[in-house]
């Protein structure tokens, strides 16, 4: 087990806040994903560390330790997952109830002069034409925003009044490939896309 190779890793022991595995030591997690995939295993902790670039300290996190996983999860051969929701095993709220950062990120793909984007943690000084979406917790455990409008080579898709405004709003997850529409707005997002060609 990969557990054993860092001295400064610990099981999180069962307890009653957790799911137990079938000898009741130690916690495990169970996430299912949009599309079907699946991740499991037990519950850790140990010093995660946030990179050479970061002025974060290494800080002790609880995380999940995987042992199976299903679907695109397992096809894609991701190395991990960082959990970035909302919830108290989420990297976030971990450091933010922890007192090491505020209680906000960022995530920007592309662009700031780093290769794929750049995540910050913790509140940053925003440049002065950076325009903000607020995300309701309240409405959904994901992040969502309030989307108006979708462009496509500079032009407005024709969609109805309303098309954005499902029971969660749009969410915005960095974890998966695919976009999720309903079915007027996937068409003509579709159909625009397609003539652009």
């Amino acid at each position: 087990m990969v557990s054993t190779m860092s001295s400064t890793y610990r099981p999180v022991k069962c307890n009653p806040s957790c799911n137990c595995d079938d000898e009741q030591k130690q916690c495990t997690y169970h996430r299912r994903y949009a599309e079907m995939s699946s991740s499991s295993g037990v519950l850790g902790e140990d010093l995660v560390s946030f990179g050479n670039e970061s002025e974060l300290m290494p800080q002790r996190t609880v995380f999940g330790c995987e042992n199976v996983e299903t679907g695109d999860l397992y096809n894609q051969r991701a190395d991990g997952i960082m959990g970035l929701g909302r919830g108290r095993l989420s990297i976030m709220d971990q450091l933010v109830d922890n007192g090491v950062i505020g209680d906000s990120f960022s995530l920007c793909y592309g662009g700031m002069d780093v290769d794929g984007g750049a995540m910050v943690l913790g509140k940053i000084t925003p440049p002065p034409d950076m325009v903000f979406s607020h995300s309701d917790p309240f409405r959904s455990p994901y992040y969502n925003i309030e989307m108006k409008e979708i462009h496509v080579a500079g032009k407005r898709l024709e969609l109805p009044d309303g098309a954005f405004d499902g029971r969660h709003g749009t969410v915005l997850d960095s974890g998966t490939t695919y976009a999720y529409f309903r079915r007027d707005a996937f068409a003509a997002f579709r159909d625009a896309v397609r003539s652009n060609c």
